[in-house]
């Protein structure tokens, strides 16, 4: 204890007490234990410094990002959009390998069926080529047999024609046919002569009773004239009446042309508003919710723009719609905010359809809209039209569509042009050149244009494929109401005619009927007297023909019949053995045509199943060289497919399921409900372009906002890290205070009894007390102390040892019996003090040394004491060694000889001798 230390002890602070008091004991191990700690507090005071700085940065960070929250919403939005236009791109990897692996097993396995028809076409060709070779021959043979059977009938034929018995026959007949007519002759002459004269006698009766009147040839002769007028009456209104059936004729077939048209009008829109219901079950809902509650807007308020545009060239459809996007082509339009503001409550917050967009805009004419260009500027480009005249649509989405998507200054040309169309990229921002579409942007540094190519070849119109031209259907419905009110009033008047028709019709009949009796009358006098003139000519003349000797007649032609019925028995019995022979020839010969027929049948039936299967064999053969050609062209295309498919999903399902996506991609395929639809898969591709299109981030505020996002993360993953480091060090901290506290507590405690005990042998008090770190916090062990408390008169409280509160003999007396305290503990072997006495007076001066020699006794101690003077009559015993410092810078005695060294020197050598 140097005596600076010991005049600044009572200074020290609990901690720096603390400190030195384990010094002064001597235990390194509590010493580094405390070094520790405090080494430990500072790095936990660092890291909460960090923590504090981290902090600011996170809240900094967080304010940010809560500022930007809208736009970190449209980029968490183009995220997962850019997600999901992913995953669906992969699923249409797959899809389109899937598709064409079906379409190759397919073409296998209509190649396998092809080459097995055509083989066993081959083996039916190969039978029926035999058969044709055997078929020659049996043919000459039975063509052979044949001819020699016809020329044997023939010689039979000529024996027997030699035999005259066609004649005999024919005049048998002859003579057989004039007897039979002989006797009917007879009886019918005289039957006929009877039933004239009756007949004659009837006919003049009738005549003479049935003459015509003068008054009935009157009659007649009004009665033709009355029908000559109604007949030319009825001409004319059957005329008319004609003529009316022929224009509802007319009007019936325009009607269901145009009623067919009409239906196919309306079916295209039907398939508009399905398509709509299919692909945004939200928006159709809306539409329906919208026709029913039109009536609660103070506006206008428009069906989705997709349903209302009427498009005029059908070959502009997909390049509008690329144009608008899907989600403006499902948005309603209104033509007031309020309006819109209601149906977007209404729609989303009441009737629950989120996913439904809705704009304003004011209706302007389409000549608000001026073209940048004229058609006739644009004519060398091979300029087509531009967008905006392609279509027809209310004045509020035509405004729309030109004010947001600029579809007036967005041309289309036929094709490229070199040396051309280059041009068009300091004319247009936006063109389209054949199937390609084309983005220009001017640099806003050097001025220079970059041209963006979209090839849109395998993209198609998917909800403008139907669109209805409005203005058309107007112009059906009205021409179809024409026609049916035109066919209305035709029937009206076919109706009124037919009346009159009919009127004269019945006054006709009446005419016609009496005329008819007059004329049937007349006509069946005439008849009767054409009919009395013939029957008497015929009368006279049977009269006048000469009566025949019929019987004799008869007689002679028995006997000549009877002559030539014995020539004809001779000549059958002489012939009858040629006709035999003659019959069995010609049924051998029948026999081979008979045979021959089967042959040629069987022939032609080989030469049509030849000619069959030949064609077939052709056709088949033809169709197997297609598919086999087809299927070895898409056998490196299915490779390439399957190879682009797995790297989209980084590999397949497992080695027995290569054709399929992995596991989890078919889980997220299924969960996102994707179709096994190339063209769904492509359409929602190119939806979520259109979508990403309409809420894209520029590149730079995204990469400011990622940095933001990334700030944030990497200052959150810092400050959780410097907290779990915080947390390591409190832990490492408690387990060091848990096995170092003990010790000191024990320390504390010995040194506390030790000093009590001594300060009341002092007649004073005194007690140490362990300050376990600042405010109480029991892991502050830089701030853990040693309070020494004192008291020096009775009736006084315990105050802590300072500066300031004792006096400098209190402060030494306090000093020495606190070091004195330690020494039973102490490893330290000895202790330097520089006078300690310093401030005391005589009498503690001395209490102090006799309880010093009583330690240094009691712990075999060691201590350099050092002090320039001591109190008189200061007890030495053996046990204190003096070490006395002469010639020193100190003023000398006058009396030169009491302080010499030698004069020491030579009183020890006399001592020396003595002893």
């Amino acid at each position: 204890l140097p005596q600076d230390v010991v005049r600044e002890f009572p200074q020290m602070k609990p901690p720096q007490i603390f400190e030195n008091t384990i010094k002064a004991v001597g235990d390194t191990e509590m010493l580094e234990k405390l070094y520790q700690g405090a080494r430990i507090q500072e790095e936990m005071g660092e890291i909460d410094s960090s923590l504090k700085t981290k902090a600011n940065t996170l809240a900094s960070l967080e304010q940010k990002e809560k500022k930007h929250d809208d736009l970190m919403r449209r980029i968490r939005e183009q995220e997962d959009l850019e997600y999901k236009k992913d995953v669906v791109e992969k699923c249409l990897a797959w899809e389109r390998f899937s598709m064409v692996r079906r379409e190759t097993k397919e073409t296998r396995a209509k190649r396998d069926v092809l080459e097995k028809r055509k083989k066993e076409l081959e083996q039916e060709l190969e039978k029926i080529r035999d058969f044709r070779k055997e078929y020659q021959t049996k043919v000459d043979t039975i063509k052979d047999n044949i001819d020699k059977s016809e020329r044997q009938i023939k010689e039979v034929g000529c024996d027997i024609e030699k035999f005259d018995i066609s004649s005999l026959e024919e005049e048998i007949e002859r003579l057989d046919f004039k007897e039979k007519e002989l006797d009917q002759d007879r009886i019918r002459s005289i039957q006929e002569k009877k039933k004239l004269k009756a007949e004659i006698e009837k006919l003049k009766d009738y005549l003479n009773n049935n003459a015509m009147t003068e008054e009935e040839k009157r009659n007649s002769e009004n009665w033709n004239k009355l029908k000559l007028g109604r007949m030319d009456q009825l001409e004319i209104f059957k005329t008319k009446i004609e003529e009316l059936n022929n224009q509802n004729l007319a009007n019936k077939r325009e009607i269901d042309r145009c009623r067919l048209e009409y239906q196919n009008l309306m079916n295209r829109k039907s398939q508009k508003l399905n398509m709509l219901q299919r692909e945004s079950p939200d928006t159709y809902n809306a539409v329906l919710w919208l026709r029913q509650n039109k009536k609660r807007f103070k506006g206008e308020v428009h069906e989705p723009i997709m349903l209302l545009l009427e498009i005029k060239e059908e070959n502009f459809s997909k390049y509008i719609e690329l144009s608008i996007g899907r989600a403006d082509l499902e948005a309603f339009v209104c033509e007031e905010a309020e309006d819109m503001n209601l149906l977007l409550s209404e729609l989303r917050e009441k009737a629950g359809f989120r996913r439904v967009n809705a704009v304003c805009s004011k209706p302007n004419h389409s000549e608000a809209f001026r073209k940048p260009f004229d058609a006739d500027n644009l004519k060398k480009y091979g300029f087509l039209g531009f967008l905006s005249d392609a279509f027809e649509a209310p004045d509020a989405v035509h405004s729309y569509l030109c004010q947001q998507k600029n579809l007036h200054e967005v041309p289309v040309f036929e094709k490229e042009i070199p040396d051309v169309t280059d041009d068009l990229k300091t004319k247009f921002r936006n063109y389209y050149i054949g199937d390609m579409r084309v983005t220009v942007k001017k640099s806003k540094y050097s001025g220079e244009y970059s041209t963006g190519m979209e090839d849109t070849s395998t993209k198609r119109a998917i909800r403008l494929q139907n669109s209805v031209d409005q203005a058309l259907l107007t112009e059906v419905e009205n021409k179809m109401q024409e026609k049916e009110q035109n066919f209305k009033d035709n029937e009206s008047r076919i109706r009124q005619k037919k009346q009159s028709e009919q009127k004269i019709q019945e006054d006709l009949q009446k005419l016609q009927a009496n005329l008819k009796q007059l004329e049937e009358k007349q006509k069946e006098f005439r008849r009767k007297e054409n009919e009395l003139k013939l029957k008497e000519h015929m009368l006279h003349n049977k009269q006048a023909q000469p009566q025949e000797n019929t019987d004799e007649e008869k007689r002679k032609i028995k006997e000549e019949k009877l002559k030539f019925v014995k020539q004809l028995c001779e000549q059958v019995k002489g012939c009858q053995p040629l006709i035999a022979k003659s019959c069995k020839i010609d049924l051998m010969r029948s026999a081979y045509i008979l045979q021959l027929n089967n042959v040629e049948g069987e022939n032609q039936d080989s030469n049509y199943q030849l000619s069959e299967l030949e064609r077939e064999h052709k056709e088949v053969e033809k169709e197997y060289k297609t598919e086999n050609d087809k299927f070895d062209a898409m056998r490196p295309q299915i490779q390439s497919l399957h190879v682009a498919a797995r790297e989209a999903t980084g590999g397949y399902q497992d080695e027995g399921t290569k054709y399929k996506a992995p596991l989890e991609w078919q889980n997220t395929f299924k969960k996102m409900e994707l179709k096994n639809d190339v063209n769904i898969l492509q359409a929602k591709i190119e939806d979520y372009e259109s979508r990403i299109k309409q809420i894209a981030v520029k590149p730079e505020a995204r990469n400011r906002m990622e940095e933001v996002k990334k700030s944030l993360e990497r200052a959150k993953k810092e400050h959780e890290d410097l907290e779990n480091k915080k947390s390591s060090k409190i832990k490492a901290l408690e387990d060091l205070r848990r096995d170092w506290i003990h010790g000191v507590k024990s320390l504390v405690q010995d040194v506390n009894q030790k000093f009590g005990y001594m300060m009341d042998k002092l007649n004073y008090a005194g007690s140490v007390e362990l300050q376990e770190g600042s405010e109480n916090d029991a892991l502050d062990m830089k701030n853990y102390g040693i309070k020494i408390l004192v008291k020096f008169r009775s009736g006084e409280d315990f105050d802590e040892l300072s500066r300031g509160t004792q006096s400098g003999g209190e402060k030494s007396v306090t000093t020495a019996v606190y070091m004195m305290a330690l020494q039973g503990i102490t490893q330290v072997p000895f202790r330097c003090v520089d006078e300690i006495n310093q401030g005391m007076d005589e009498n503690n001066e001395r209490k102090v040394w006799d309880m010093l020699l009583d330690v240094c006794r009691e712990h075999q101690a060691q201590y350099f004491y050092m002090a320039p003077k001591f109190p008189y009559n200061l007890p030495f015993d053996e046990q204190v060694t003096l070490l006395i410092c002469n010639s020193g810078r100190v003023k000398r005695k006058e009396d030169k000889n009491v302080y010499e060294t030698e004069n020491f020197f030579q009183i020890m050598k006399k001592l020396k001798k003595k002893k």
